[in-house]
């Protein structure tokens, strides 16, 4: 089977902190690959990514994509190579920076996805970098867990109450390396509660969510000495059958989150030596989606972020269009 999925986007950052860079992501994505169902429980997938921002005579990204998908059991699988990356992972931002679909739309490792009706899990290492016998640059990996906990059925109910558990953690190192820099493993969880209505008319649901957060580096030797903190999100929920609204309240303090959004950190990721210890954000998402065909999907999205000490709002509006066809080579037998 031949599989084509193509993304188009934009994204305007209009951003006027230390903490993320205020630019224009504009561009497209496509990804052509050639899928091989051997049986009923494994699949080869073998393309390659192409990706081109606007302006750019040439390709940012040339990435081949090669895995390998084992269905183990009906709720377990494993894949091995090009991952189900970026948004799949269903992390939530201060952990996990949304715009790495755009910026490592290609993540390459190892994954373990758990599907029962009482729990959701996806378990990965994103190997970034690779390191040989003297090389002077470091090793780097994520590894990653997200799992979400239904305690009871809610099949039929007006109340659903979900736990998502989150857990980050980025290495830099190398055994057999001649980086002359100390390892660092930091990590970071997150723990929550989701609550959610069913509703009867335009609003079709809304809920409101909980997340406590920390962050610990293993070796000392975290960004500008911060080694621990911890944060608070919390926030409100709507959605209509196809518009998404947010409304959340983010508070830090020594929070640090490699892989996260940078509007949620207390030390800068694009700045030398900006630290603010405590970080308080009003945060807003409004979201617009519809389906054509049922292979092609249009997004709208508009985040908003406000800086209580600052006085400070940064804003980003986006758009997004997704094409994914299949076509059929021969027949297959589909998981």
């Amino acid at each position: 089977m031949l599989h084509l999925a193509n993304i188009n986007f934009v994204k305007n950052n209009e951003y006027k902190n230390k903490f993320a860079w205020g630019h224009t992501l504009i561009g497209y994505g496509i990804q052509p690959t050639l899928m091989y169902y051997a049986g009923e429980h494994l699949r080869l997938r073998a393309g390659v990514f192409l990706q081109q921002y606007s302006g750019l005579n040439y390709y940012s990204e040339v990435r081949p994509v090669l895995s390998a998908h084992l269905r183990v059991s009906p709720s377990f699988d494993l894949i091995m190579g090009s991952l189900k990356g970026h948004i799949h992972h269903d992390v939530i931002e201060p952990l996990f920076d949304t715009e790495r679909q755009y910026k490592r739309p290609v993540e390459n490792g190892i994954q373990f996805l758990i599907d029962r009706p009482w729990l959701d899990m996806d378990v990965w290492v994103d190997w970034e970098q690779f390191v040989q016998v003297g090389d002077d640059f470091p090793e780097w990996f994520t590894a990653g867990v997200s799992a979400t906990l239904q305690p009871t059925d809610t099949t039929g109910r007006l109340w659903q109450l979900n736990i998502p558990l989150n857990m980050m953690a980025v290495h830099r190192g190398g055994e057999v390396s001649n980086y002359p820099e100390r390892v660092q493993t930091s990590m970071n969880l997150a723990a929550g509660v989701l609550l959610n209505r069913k509703l009867e008319g335009t609003l079709k649901n809304a809920g409101i969510f909980a997340y406590a957060m920390n962050y610990g580096n293993l070796n000392d030797a975290g960004q500008l000495g911060v080694n621990s903190g911890y944060a608070w999100y919390g926030g409100i929920t709507a959605n209509t059958r196809r518009t998404n609204l947010m409304v959340g309240y983010f508070y830090g303090h020594d929070f640090v989150a490699l892989r996260g959004g940078g509007m949620f950190q207390s030390v800068s990721p694009i700045r030398n030596n900006v630290y603010i210890p405590t970080r308080q954000l009003v945060t807003m998402k409004i979201g617009y989606n519809r389906v054509f065909l049922k292979k092609i999907k249009f997004s709208f999205l508009f985040e908003g972020y406000y800086d209580i000490p600052d006085a400070r709002f940064d804003f980003a509006p986006g758009i997004q269009l997704v094409f994914s066809p299949s076509f059929f080579l021969t027949e297959a037998e589909f998981f």
